[in-house]
């Protein structure tokens, strides 16, 4: 694990049973699934029409910003 990075695989009865992995590796798995996730919700917002375009967006986002200052 340490010297190549791959994590071991404990085997019971010939099957797997158990996954050791580094800390970073678990780290970066539980970002990609929350990455994962927040996309699989986006693209649910989509497809119910949640959504709003790119510009209008960026507008709400500069009338914002201006309403600030």
């Amino acid at each position: 694990m340490a010297l190549n990075g791959n994590p071991f695989i404990i085997t019971q009865n010939g099957q797997a049973s158990m996954v050791i992995e580094s800390f970073e590796q678990f780290q970066e798995k539980q970002a990609l699934i929350a990455t994962l996730k927040i996309i699989a919700l986006g693209e649910k917002d989509r497809l119910q029409g949640k959504g709003i375009l790119a510009a209008d967006a960026r507008a709400q986002l500069l009338a914002a910003r201006l309403s600030r200052q």
